[in-house]
């Protein structure tokens, strides 16, 4: 957050939503996909484009089912594309689905990797050492807080 220059919204990508909740009744609003573009202070460029709700990529290509899409660039140039799940994924996904109906469909997709993560940690805390590929606390503060900077700034662009 201390080296944002400026953050610009993709206003054809992105899409506000407000929603009633289900069991309380009231309204809250959320992005349900995004994309914006980062420039730091040292005048990189940083593109992230994220839909969390379907799976429609850039250009309008369907996904194959997904339920989220993510694309990372740094200057023009495409770092990091994922879509989740995959076919592999996703049969396991729909096979721990028919088998626990009433657990939230995101709970089936994230149970590996919640897994894993609780294997590293442990082994890391036994071995008295950082967990393996695992997000230290300093930079779980420094996302909330670039997080935190870029809502407001976003919202005002695209709401």
């Amino acid at each position: 957050a201390d080296t944002l220059k400026s953050v610009t919204a993709d206003k054809a990508y992105s899409s506000f939503e407000t929603r009633i909740g289900p069991s309380s009744g009231k309204e809250f609003s959320d992005f349900s996909k995004i994309a914006f573009t980062i420039q730091t202070s040292d005048d990189q460029m940083l593109t992230v484009k994220a839909d969390r709700c379907g799976g429609l990529m850039p250009g309008g290509a369907m996904a194959d089912g997904a339920m989220m899409y993510a694309a990372v660039e740094a200057n023009g140039v495409l770092h990091e594309r994922a879509i989740a799940p995959d076919a592999e994924l996703a049969s396991v996904v729909d096979a721990r689905a028919k088998a626990n109906p009433a657990f939230m469909p995101y709970f089936h997709l994230q149970h590996d990797d919640y897994i894993t993560l609780k294997e590293r940690c442990c082994a890391a805390i036994l071995a008295g050492s950082q967990p393996e590929g695992i997000a230290t606390i300093q930079i779980a503060i420094d996302t909330l807080k670039l997080a935190e900077t870029l809502k407001p700034l976003l919202e005002k662009q695209l709401i």
